[in-house]
């Protein structure tokens, strides 16, 4: 009868499997080692004295190789889509918009903000990077006494009094020494600023047998009905 007992050199060693477990885990060797309580020298004599060995381990180091892969692909592509949306959002201050530009659902984007608090810190930053975009268009638009385009003056103010609350605190936190009732007054004078020039340039602009209002008394535009999603 043929003994088929595998020799005491090939036998598995008492640490391979913990060894082995700690590589699949994405360990470096030398890590996978310490943990495994052997020296990283020991890996080395025993792979090249072990063929057996030698082939699980290149086995499972080419596996781990491809998940590692996997993973860094999925974190740049998880960074690209966040990074166009949120740079989207700035311009547009619309969730909608922006997760068009980033090629995925809006609700991904808000999945990604409450679960995400350093996403959700930059789509705060891309707000009030946006509505500082949106004050200045709308100033720069009222101020020009002939504008080469048009603009929505009247959605552009209510979207920027939709957001004043979020803006506001935002800035005090930012502004240490200016607290947010400060910004709510600077933010809200600078809205009312923008009214009485709307209204100006409407009596300016309108035929002599037109009758309007004047800009102290012009009607503030109606905040009903969201002009954008709210972000």
């Amino acid at each position: 009868m043929t003994d088929t007992k595998t020799p005491a050199k090939d036998q598995p060693r008492p640490w391979e499997p913990g060894f082995f477990a700690a590589l699949r885990s994405g360990s470096s060797v030398a890590a996978a080692a310490r943990l495994a309580g052997i020296h990283p020298t020991t890996v080395y004599s025993r792979a090249s004295s072990n063929p057996a060995f030698l082939q699980r381990y290149e086995a499972t180091r080419l596996a781990v190789g491809r998940v590692v892969r996997r993973r860094r692909g999925a974190r740049t592509v998880e960074a690209g889509w966040q990074d166009r949306f949120l740079e989207a959002l700035a311009e547009t201050s619309n969730v909608t918009a922006a997760a068009w530009r980033a090629k995925v659902v809006p609700g991904r984007a808000y999945a990604c903000r409450r679960e995400n608090p350093a996403f959700a810190a930059r789509w705060l930053a891309a707000l009030i990077e946006g509505y500082q975009h949106l004050e200045m268009e709308v100033l720069g638009y009222l101020r020009d006494p002939e504008p080469t385009r048009k603009m929505d003056v009247a959605s552009a103010l209510r979207l920027l009094a939709a957001h004043r609350e979020t803006v506001a605190r935002e800035r005090a936190f930012r502004e240490e020494e200016e607290d947010e009732q400060a910004v709510f007054d600077r933010i809200d004078a600078f809205i009312d600023d923008m009214r009485h020039r709307r209204a100006a340039n409407a009596l300016i602009l309108a035929p002599d047998d037109t009758v309007l209002a004047a800009p102290e008394t012009a009607p503030e535009p109606s905040l009903e009905g969201p002009v954008h999603e709210p972000v």
